[in-house]
């Protein structure tokens, strides 16, 4: 190899010993000299740390380095030391990513055959700026890649509110990730009191919580517990949240006002529409009575639901006027024309399809932006039951990005169904096949709204009486 890596060597008496004491050496053989065992290291891309024993000539190499190991004294072992390599990202910034090429005599990445790319060696994770060691079981991570996979180890939430390497969860069994295991709450970071609406942002991962009983909105950020509160004061009914690609916050409050709408744009002050006084129970273009669920397009485009009037509307940018988009202003029906409490929505706008939970008519509408205003049902509308062809209050809604499965909260069902479009029925992912409601980790009670990671990995799930948003991994 024609790159040369820096080394730093410890004092005599100390020894390498792997937090997973399990771990043998990547390598062990005798030589004479520190120096001769700092070579052998080289040679190897995996070496991240070498011990060198000049008593028994004893030269073993690890790929672990300090972060999922220690160098330790050792009274028994006076004259053996411990050879650390050095890295940093100046040794990546011209290879990473770069094709083959850049790293055929790299010390330090190697190339990928599946997309011709300089990538990191095996037990190592790219952490945006250098390879690092990969960690195992038990250790704080905070990143997707940050356990040893070929221990089948994944950075996984934990009960302690941190995030750590331990099994891979197994399908159908969730996890949390806001809020307590147990179902307790508080007011505090860790807890959420009453989530209902939620979304993940496609963008950073980042998880937004409404928090109905106790009315505030929430982040979590990607591998935290710990919430923070984005908006609290002046809500008595939270109920939805939207983030856009410009990190714009849309936040719907159904009471306040007859309600109205939040807006956090990134460094400015928050904002609100319509303006106030302006809705009203007329179920007037001009207002958002009763707002439930919002969406937001790459336009700008604001979608709305309000519940209380049955309708959707469209908000074009600076306007002052709403366009309906579905329903007939302040009258229910289970017609194709018509909805019944309609709760929340999930915008495909690749193919130009919005997605309804019509809550009352126990169905999933379709409607085509641009069209007619007549919806098509895609999921349920057999009536209220627990068969795999029914749904019972359905809440929350979400479209995967190849316009073919939806994920939806079947919210007195206490379940999640998986619908492909074109199906006659769904199948359960979450939650009890029969309706039953539980607080454990394969049981949901009330879940009101649904979304799924940026992969496309994970489904997330408001479990509204158990007061925490919990996780499945999907198939």
């Amino acid at each position: 190899m024609q790159d040369q890596s820096k080394t730093k060597i410890s004092a005599l008496g100390y020894q390498f010993i792997p937090i997973d004491t399990s771990r043998s050496p990547l390598f062990t053989c005798t030589t004479k000299r520190s120096l001769y065992c700092s070579a052998e290291c080289h040679k190897r891309i995996t070496c991240r740390t070498f011990d060198f024993d000049a008593d028994s000539l004893q030269c073993r190499l690890w790929e672990m380095d300090n972060t999922t190991g220690s160098i330790v004294a050792s009274p028994s072992k006076p004259r053996s030391s411990v050879g650390s390599v050095q890295f940093s990202p100046n040794n990546y910034v011209n290879i990473h990513n770069q094709s083959c090429n850049h790293c055929d005599q790299s010390r330090y990445e190697i190339c990928n055959v599946n997309s011709s790319t300089c990538q990191c060696p095996p037990f190592t994770y790219w952490n945006n700026g250098m390879c690092m060691s990969q960690l195992f079981q038990g250790q704080l991570c905070s990143h997707t890649d940050a356990c040893r996979t070929d221990l089948n180890l994944s950075c996984q939430p934990t009960c302690n509110f941190t995030y750590q390497c331990t099994a891979s969860p197994v399908i159908g069994i969730g996890v949390t990730v806001a809020g307590f295991c147990n179902g307790s709450t508080d007011d505090g970071t860790f807890g959420v009191m009453g989530p209902w609406g939620i979304y993940v942002s496609p963008f950073d991962g980042i998880l937004y919580v409404t928090n109905f009983v106790m009315p505030r909105f929430q982040s979590f950020s990607s591998f935290s517990r710990i919430g923070s509160t984005i908006l609290s004061n002046g809500l008595s009914q939270p109920e939805d949240v939207f983030v856009d690609s410009s990190h714009n916050i849309y936040m719907t409050e159904y009471t306040i006002n007859q309600g109205i709408m939040y807006i956090q744009r990134p460094g400015m002050n928050l904002t609100s529409f319509p303006p106030i006084g302006r809705s009203d129970s007329s179920c007037s273009l001009t207002g958002l009575y009763g707002i439930d669920g919002v969406t937001v397009d790459s336009f700008g485009n604001i979608y709305a639901i309000l519940s209380h009037c049955f309708m959707i509307v469209k908000w074009v940018p600076n306007s002052t006027t709403g366009i309906l988009v579905a329903g007939n202003p302040g009258y229910y029906g289970s017609d194709s024309n018509s909805l019944d409490w309609p709760r929340f929505m999930h915008l495909d706008e690749d193919r130009a399809a919005l997605y309804v939970a019509d809550t009352s008519n126990n169905r999933i509408q379709k409607f085509m932006i641009g069209s007619n205003r007549t919806g098509i049902t895609v999921a349920g509308g057999n009536g209220a039951g627990s068969n795999l062809n029914q749904l019972n209050n359905p809440s929350g809604v979400w479209m995967t990005r190849n316009g073919q499965t939806l994920y939806i909260a079947d919210t007195n069902n206490n379940r999640v169904m998986r619908w492909n479009l074109g199906d006659i029925q769904g199948s359960v992912v979450a939650g009890s096949a029969s309706g039953m409601a539980g607080s454990t980790n394969t049981l949901l009670s009330s879940p009101g709204d649904v979304a799924l990671d940026p992969t496309e990995t994970y489904l997330y799930v408001s479990d509204y009486y158990n007061n925490r948003v919990q996780r499945f991994l999907l198939q």
